[in-house]
């Protein structure tokens, strides 16, 4: 078989449709043609595809001129053109893995930096979220019978089981997702070939009463829907906002956790284009997103260093493929105001020079600031695997606290977050007036 071969986009607004031929054999294999247009023409209608891209290492065919030549895509890819295909008629689709010559990177990082323009002119967004199961079937139930009605009871405990379940679907942790579902008009979710709207989903997670029902938070993919990202007077700012809001938010080429927030900036994202470069590696695209913060962020850029990495870049410079929490600050009035006022002194806080015979991506930061104290004990290093490791961990320290427990009266009390963050703070409190120095080395390992 002959493979698709991609013809260049002519303007700078070009995109490529897909048209999806209808079969009325569920079995039949998957054939389509591909439009050029433009976005810029009013007359334009079609749907654009949102989904977790998956396990590429196995692909499967689809056919273009007849069945004369094929495109081989992704497993999940595939599954979601057999789920979107209708009987009868065709339908015109906006698809990622399809639409863009993932093989030219110029191509690429431009349709990258039109993406919003893409999803907002969509006149429908469709996020497909994997096969049905016998417990998707049932919650798409309720939320198909919650879009007919303007009232619900609140969800049953299977419905919300059934809610965290579809809440751990690969869809609500990519971080390219939030960007096409960002304050969309129209998007309907699909799980098979069920489907609901986006506001029943939304008002079903919140028991139809603005109240929270399920065990884990509100995915952000679906907060984002219907509420607007805060519109900070910088791009740099705004960038800055939204890393730490999707830290948690996976991708399959790390680069993507920088460039898949463009769209989410609003009216600033044009200062974001220099930034989207597929010809960049991971170490130099991180570090050109450090440079880009900086002049704004300046020291404050460090609060983002957590963990170790084994990339070829500096110490100093973020590592945003890892996806660990950090603590993320509200940014109010004063923050912000703070963060962009001038410096008291004329004298620059720190200076960036790249050492002599020294490679490429070795940039030394130095900062000058004023002595505060001198260490006199370190503990031992806390280190963990994973969250899970860190949870056992933490869970295990909280449980040798009894003698604390019981000098501050909290026997008996039940074991949730609120009580953990009481108790945090309040032990933190006690242990410099009424704890001993072995008692405050001991929590401090």
């Amino acid at each position: 078989m002959v493979p698709y071969r991609y013809y260049l986009l002519q303007h700078a607004d070009s995109i490529r449709i897909l048209v999806l031929h209808g079969s009325s054999n569920s079995s039949d294999p998957i054939k389509c043609t591909i439009q050029h247009a433009r976005l810029s023409d009013a007359s334009l209608k079609y749907e654009a595809v949102s989904y977790a891209w998956g396990d590429t290492s196995h692909l499967e065919p689809v056919y273009f001129h007849d069945g004369r030549r094929e495109l081989e895509v992704g497993r999940n890819c595939h599954s979601v053109l057999e789920n979107l295909r209708q009987k009868g008629h065709d339908r015109l689709l906006w698809i990622d893995a399809i639409c863009i010559n993932q093989g030219n990177l110029v191509e690429r990082a431009s349709q990258v930096c039109i993406m919003d323009n893409i999803y907002r002119r969509a006149f429908n967004v469709v996020v497909h979220l994997g096969e049905e199961t016998a417990g998707s079937r049932v919650l798409f139930e309720e939320l198909a019978e919650a879009d007919n009605c303007d009232q619900r009871p609140p969800p049953s405990d299977i419905i919300i089981r059934e809610l965290d379940i579809l809440f751990q679907r690969p869809w609500f942790h990519r971080v390219w997702v939030l960007q096409e579902v960002y304050m969309k008009g129209s998007v309907t979710f699909m799980c098979g070939s069920a489907c609901a709207s986006a506001q029943a989903l939304t008002d079903c997670t919140f028991g139809y009463k603005r109240c929270l029902v399920t065990k884990n938070r509100c995915p952000l993919a679906l907060i984002l829907v219907k509420n607007e990202t805060p519109d900070i007077l910088t791009a740099q700012l705004s960038l800055w906002s939204l890393l730490y809001m999707s830290r948690a938010c996976l991708a399959t080429d790390p680069r993507d956790r920088v460039f898949a927030l463009k769209s989410l900036i609003g009216r600033r994202q044009s200062d974001m284009d220099a930034l989207i470069n597929y010809t960049t590696s991971v170490e130099e695209t991180f570090i050109e997103t450090a440079m880009f913060l900086l002049p704004v962020l300046g020291l404050r850029i460090l609060t983002a260093i957590r963990h170790s990495h084994d990339l070829n870049m500096p110490s100093w410079i973020p590592d945003w493929s890892q996806h660990l929490p950090l603590y993320y600050a509200v940014f109010d009035d004063v923050y912000i105001q703070d963060m962009l006022e001038p410096n008291y002194s004329d004298e620059p806080r720190y200076s960036i020079r790249s050492p002599s015979h020294s490679e490429d991506n070795c940039l030394e930061l130095n900062v000058k600031g004023a002595r505060y104290a001198q260490i006199v004990h370190r503990s031992k290093r806390f280190s963990f695997n994973s969250l899970d490791d860190a949870e056992a961990q933490m869970k295990g320290l909280y449980h040798d606290l009894d003698n604390l427990r019981k000098l501050l009266g909290w026997e008996g009390t039940r074991d949730d977050s609120i009580i953990h963050n009481q108790l945090g703070r309040e032990i933190l409190e006690r242990t410099y007036t009424d704890c001993t120095k072995s008692s405050k080395l001991y929590l401090l390992r």
